[in-house]
């Protein structure tokens, strides 16, 4: 008697839905099974090709015959997940776990509901619960638990999660990618020691700048601290000390800023800088833009720059194109930057090329102004080119080589060209 309820209930289902169908001239008429399995499979290829209103409305003409039927209600559960009606898929998830505390799938399914639902720390606390729940088949919850901590950019904790799971499960490819990510995102963290000399063709001795920088990926975003030294003669005279703080503040899934604050007794430095610029995904694309400033105060000449990028990513490499529009007490400038990068493991891992010409824009170049009198000119033509490659050696260490060629005008003597060749090295330790 059940199977000849459930016929008639199922054939009026379709002529309805034919009906609403050739209505509205939608899609193409759905005719539903009399067969539950059939109509089962069916309600399941409806909601895999994204007709959910559709899938529950089998389901539930197929619960109205058996309404405590397990893998219907399961995957009714499955539909609101994936259609965003993240409540009624709790409510579901909820009376499913009730019935039986023993059963994976519905406690996997909650993840996965709060994941989508954008929920992270309940996702973290659920995850949780199945890791311990399930001790010898977690690996599911691992993964999750990993991916939304990176969601809710609790980068550290998702290293951790990552680096514990993969002593269980060594061989899962979405746990060894997560942490090749996460080694990329986390380069900040810890301590650097770099460097950079310049030699002259002619005219000047050596010039030595250095730094030690300590970083931290907070939950606000990335916050770095350094302490810079410089020598351009290899005397007292011209050594100088600053300390300068960078914060990358997140704003947004595809937005983020950037904020710089330095201080300097020494005349090689500027006495202050200030900087701050915004970054942004353009919609859906791949470019990426950003729109700021940088202020630099030598006391005797002020320097304002006014900046932008537009950048692109395709693959692994990405190219980015800067301007620099400069006014100082000398008058205004103008400067364009090229750059482009072959990623290799990760945004930590790559090959750099870089190039512009136009005013000089090296705060190193422009703090020369500090020492020069009043009438002497410091907004130098200039041509570069470089090459920088950074390296992950593990997952602690890091190594960073630069080199760049420069083809500017002599300090205070325009027309009269000099040839500086820029070697840098830095090595980085993750704490």
């Amino acid at each position: 008697m059940k199977k000849i309820i459930l016929f008639l209930l199922l054939m009026s289902a379709s002529f309805g839905l034919s009906a609403q169908k050739d209505t509205t001239q939608a899609a193409p008429v759905v005719m539903i099974s009399a067969d539950p399995d059939s109509a089962f499979a069916q309600a399941r290829e409806l909601a895999y090709d994204g007709d959910y209103v559709t899938s529950r409305k089998v389901l539930d003409l197929l619960l109205l015959d058996d309404p405590g039927n397990y893998q219907y209600r399961l995957f009714k559960a499955r539909t609101y997940v994936w259609d965003g009606k993240h409540d009624n898929a709790r409510n579901l998830i909820r009376n499913l776990i009730v019935e039986d505390t023993s059963a994976y799938d519905p406690y996997a399914l909650r993840v996965q509901n709060e994941r989508y639902a954008k929920s992270f720390p309940i996702c973290i606390m659920y995850c949780d619960d199945g890791i311990k729940r399930f001790p010898d088949n977690n690996e599911f919850f691992y993964v999750n638990k990993a991916q939304a901590q990176v969601n809710d950019n609790n980068l550290r904790d998702a290293f951790e999660t990552v680096d514990s799971a993969l002593v269980k499960y060594p061989d899962n490819n979405e746990l060894k990618q997560l942490k090749t990510f996460l080694l990329n995102q986390l380069i900040v963290d810890g301590l650097v020691v770099g460097g950079t000399i310049d030699y002259f063709t002619q005219g000047y001795r050596p010039w030595y700048f250095g730094y030690v920088q300590y970083g931290r990926q907070t939950k606000i975003g990335a916050i770095i601290g350094r302490l810079n030294y410089g020598d351009r003669n290899q005397d007292f005279t011209s050594f100088g000390v600053q300390g300068e703080v960078d914060i990358y503040p997140r704003l947004s899934r595809n937005s983020y800023g950037y904020i710089n604050l330095g201080y300097s007794p020494s005349q090689i430095f500027p006495s202050f800088r200030f900087g701050m610029e915004y970054y942004t995904m353009i919609g859906k694309s791949k470019f990426e833009a950003s729109a700021g400033f940088r202020y630099l105060d030598f006391l005797i000449n002020q320097v304002t720059m006014y900046t932008g990028s537009i950048g692109y990513y395709w693959g692994n490499e990405y190219a980015s194109f800067r301007p620099f529009f400069i006014a100082d007490r000398y008058g205004y400038g103008t400067t364009f930057n090229f750059l482009y990068r072959k990623f290799f493991s990760g945004k930590g891992d790559f090959l750099q090329l870089t190039a512009g010409y136009g005013l000089v824009p090296d705060e190193r170049i422009l703090s020369v102004a500090g020492s020069l009198t009043s009438d002497e000119n410091v907004n130098l033509d200039n041509q570069y080119f470089g090459i920088g490659y950074q390296k992950l050696a593990n997952p602690k260490l890091y190594t960073r080589f630069d080199i760049i060629f420069t083809r500017q005008e002599n300090f205070g003597r325009q027309d009269d060209y000099i040839g500086i060749i820029t070697l840098g090295l830095a090595i980085g330790y993750r704490l």
